[in-house]
C-alpha cells in the first residue's frame, strides 16, 4: 500500500443526530476524508452500488490528483485497518473489496454528481459544511508560503466541484469570482517564492509579528474577559458565551475558577458586591493567556475578523 495514505480518526460530528467519525489523511494529514462505507450510510445506498458509480466515472475522479486513493491493500499491522473496522467495515468485506475508495471533499462532490436519484447538493449542505469543516486558521501567522499556496490549491478544488454541484447561475459566478481571487493570490505567490530575496523579507516582518505577540504575552497584564470577548468581535460570543466556551474547554470550572493546568492563564480577584456586601471573585486573563486563547478559539472552529497583533494592539492600555 502507498505509505503516504495512512488514516486516522477525529472527533465524532453529529448531524441531524447521527454520528459519523471524521476521518483524517489520504489527502494531508490535516485533511478530512469520507470512506464509502460513511457515504452508505449517510444515503441509505449499497457500498456496491457506490464503488459501481464511482468505476464507471473513475477518469474524472483519477484526472487530478486530490480526489480519490484507493486502499486496496490492508494488512493485519496496518493502522488503517483498525480504522476501517472502526467505521463498520468486516475483515470478510476488506479482504474481499476489489476497492476501498476514501475521497476528499471535492472527490465527495464530484460523486453526488454522479450519484443516481433525486438526492440535491441541498440535502447534504449540513454534512458536508460541518463533516468537512476546515478549522479556521491565521493564514500569515501559522502557514509558510508553500503551505499556503497549496491550501489555497484545495480550495480552488472545492470551489470547482461545487460549480459542477450548483444549477443557480447567480451563484456559479460568485463561485467562478472565488475561483479567480485564488488563482490570482497563488500567482502572487508563485511570484514571491521565486524572489528570495522578496521572501526573506516577508519573512522577517513575519518574525516581528511574532516578537511583538511573544513580549505581550510575557508582560504582567491581566484583563477583563468581557472586554477581552468584544475586542475579538466573533459573531455572537459576547462576554457570557465566551465563558461558557471556556467552561466547555475546560479552561475555567462551573464557578469560574481555572483548572488546576490553566491557573497560570489567569488570575482570580476578590471584589465586593455593592449589593450586597459580600465578597466575591472575578476572574480575569493574564496576557500569557491571550495568546493561547486566541489559538485555541481558531482551532475550535470560531472566526475571529482579527490578527492576534491586532488584538494585542486593542488590548494595551486596557488591562484591569
Amino acid at each position: 500500500m502507498n505509505n503516504v495514505i495512512k488514516l486516522f480518526e477525529s472527533e465524532e460530528v453529529v448531524i441531524e443526530n447521527k454520528p459519523f467519525t471524521r476521518l483524517l489523511g489520504g489527502f494531508g494529514n490535516n485533511k478530512p476524508s469520507i470512506s464509502i462505507k460513511q457515504i452508505s450510510d449517510l444515503m441509505n445506498y449499497d457500498v456496491k452500488v457506490i464503488n459501481q458509480t464511482i468505476n464507471r466515472n473513475i477518469k474524472d475522479f483519477t484526472k487530478d490528483d486530490g480526489f480519490i486513493k484507493d486502499l486496496k491493500e490492508v494488512t493485519e499491522s496496518d493502522h488503517n485497518l483498525e480504522t476501517l473496522l472502526s467505521l463498520g467495515y468486516s475483515k470478510m468485506a476488506i479482504s474481499k473489496a476489489k476497492n476501498l475508495y476514501i475521497l476528499s471533499q471535492a472527490g465527495f462532490l464530484l460523486y453526488l454528481k454522479f450519484a443516481e436519484g433525486d438526492k440535491a447538493i441541498e440535502l447534504y449542505k449540513n454534512f458536508i459544511e460541518e463533516y468537512f469543516k476546515t478549522k479556521a486558521e491565521n493564514i500569515v501567522m501559522k502557514k509558510t508560503l508553500k503551505e499556503e499556496k497549496e491550501f489555497l490549491i484545495e480550495q480552488k478544488k472545492f470551489i470547482l466541484g461545487s460549480m459542477i454541484m450548483e444549477q443557480d447561475d447567480s451563484k456559479k459566478i460568485e463561485f467562478f469570482n472565488q475561483n479567480e481571487k485564488l488563482s490570482n493570490r497563488i500567482k502572487e505567490i508563485e511570484i514571491v517564492l521565486s524572489n528570495k530575496e522578496l521572501a526573506k523579507k516577508i519573512q522577517e516582518e513575519l518574525q516581528g509579528d511574532l516578537a511583538i505577540a511573544d513580549s505581550f504575552t510575557n508582560s504582567n497584564n491581566c484583563f477583563d474577559i468581557g472586554v477581552f470577548a468584544k475586542i475579538l468581535d466573533i459573531p455572537h460570543m459576547g462576554r457570557n458565551n465566551l465563558y461558557s466556551w471556556l467552561r466547555e474547554q475546560k479552561f475555567l470550572m462551573h464557578e469560574n475558577s481555572p483548572y488546576g493546568k490553566y491557573a497560570d492563564y489567569f488570575k482570580i480577584l476578590p471584589v465586593q458586591n455593592k449589593y450586597t456586601g459580600r465578597t466575591d471573585s472575578k476572574t480575569l486573563i493574564k496576557a500569557k493567556g491571550i495568546k493561547y486563547i486566541f489559538e485555541k478559539l481558531i482551532k475550535d472552529g470560531k472566526v475571529i475578523p482579527k490578527s492576534i497583533n491586532e488584538v494585542i494592539e486593542d488590548l494595551k492600555g486596557k488591562s484591569a
